[in-house]
């Protein structure tokens, strides 16, 4: 069973672009924004179980310099296609 959330990233200072380029290079994410609002980045990944889903966000996600805080985000439906 597949396991994909959102992660919403607050950056410090000036690291919003490096720390962009760095999380889209990683494993398990399916894309990448900078945005405006609260949060720097919001980044949707994808993982085969929990513990694959807890690795890239605990390890990978986290230990990016200048991400402060996160806010992780399950999704619980599959998308809607508009047409």
């Amino acid at each position: 069973m597949a396991f994909e959330a959102f992660i919403l990233i607050n950056v410090t200072g000036d690291h919003t672009k490096s720390a962009y380029k760095t999380i889209t290079r990683m494993e398990g994410v399916k894309a990448a924004f900078m945005v405006t609002g609260v949060y720097d980045l919001v980044v949707h990944v994808a993982a085969q179980d929990l513990n694959q889903l807890g690795d890239i966000i605990l390890s990978n996600i986290r230990s990016v310099d200048g991400v402060k805080q996160t806010m992780t985000c399950l999704v619980l439906s599959p998308p809607v296609a508009h047409g």
